[in-house]
């Protein structure tokens, strides 16, 4: 086969492959430990009684966090944030709200995010099911992802005379952008809560992140440890 002959084949295959067929093959995920702890406070709005009458004020929902995310070694740290949040229960099993963040991030710039919250839980029996839905806005440039759709589904068991109940969460990431809607991203959690005393818990869980839609995905295994105080409760 001449020369000629072979470019000209060439020619043909690359025509057939389109613009992507020599693009190479996205790369084996990147593994990375990380380590997640938080400190939250939870109350309700009492000093709107006078304004919005006793039976509201009782149906809000107010909450404080602080949280530090680093990676693998603790003391390299990666984000410091505070998070602001409401919420209104609008009966037994349905709560709205709106939660802002503000997130200091030592390796790159600060970030900001403002979500639109919609959380319907019940309980069968000794099961507690959960969907959390997320509308996320982040304060972003214009070609990241600035508006994010967010479903989480939680299920928790309360085992008979056992204080560790273990709770299983999965939550789907979507990215509304220019090109639509845009699947990115899943996080797992497996986990479970202890409380020392009324109003008090204490939470443990690992957690995995896992990126889509990305040339070189990074892969998560989180370690998790959070202490709330319920001021409602208490």
């Amino acid at each position: 086969m001449n020369f000629r002959r072979k470019c000209f084949f060439l020619l043909i295959i690359a025509l057939s492959k389109g613009p992507m067929g020599f693009a190479q093959e996205p790369l084996r995920p990147t593994v990375t430990p990380e380590f997640w702890s938080s400190f939250g406070l939870q109350g309700r709005a009492s000093f709107l009684r006078d304004i919005l009458g006793k039976d509201i004020a009782k149906r809000t929902r107010t909450g404080m966090e602080l949280g530090y995310r680093s990676t693998d070694a603790f003391f390299a740290g990666n984000q410091v944030y505070m998070d602001l949040s409401g919420g209104y229960k609008l009966s037994d099993h349905i709560t709205v709200g709106a939660e802002y963040r503000y997130a200091y991030r030592s390796a790159d710039v600060d970030r900001q995010r403002l979500c639109a919250l919609f959380e319907y839980a019940t309980t069968f029996d000794r099961l507690e099911l959960a969907w959390r839905f997320d509308y996320q806005h982040n304060f972003r440039p214009f070609g990241e992802p600035r508006e994010v759709l967010r479903n989480k589904f939680t299920a928790g068991y309360n085992i008979p005379d056992l204080k560790l109940d273990p709770k299983f969460s999965v939550e789907f990431f979507q990215w509304a952008g220019h090109q639509g809607l845009i699947y990115f991203g899943t996080r797992y959690k497996l986990g479970t809560e202890w409380s020392p005393k009324k109003g008090h818990t204490l939470g443990f869980g690992v957690i995995h992140d896992r990126e889509r839609m990305v040339f070189a995905p990074t892969y998560r295994v989180i370690a998790s440890i959070d202490y709330t105080i319920n001021l409602r409760k208490n």
